[in-house]
């Protein structure tokens, strides 16, 4: 019983770790396109189409499974 609970407990902790790198990432993601908007390489307009183009792509999947 002891393995189980041990499973479990990393288990957890993966899914801890796993959810810190995401917003790790995110917050990355966000301060690299910031970046880049200030130094006029990118326009907003640009991230924001590209990020309606990504939620589309998430509905039809969502919709798909």
């Amino acid at each position: 019983m002891d393995d189980i609970e041990r499973n479990d407990e990393n288990g957890e902790d993966y899914d801890d770790q796993i959810e810190q790198m995401i917003i790790e990432n995110g917050i990355l993601l966000h301060s690299l396109t910031a970046l880049l908007v200030r130094k006029g390489i990118l326009k907003q307009e640009e991230i924001d189409s590209e990020m309606d183009r990504l939620y589309d792509e998430m509905e039809k999947f969502d919709q798909e499974s």
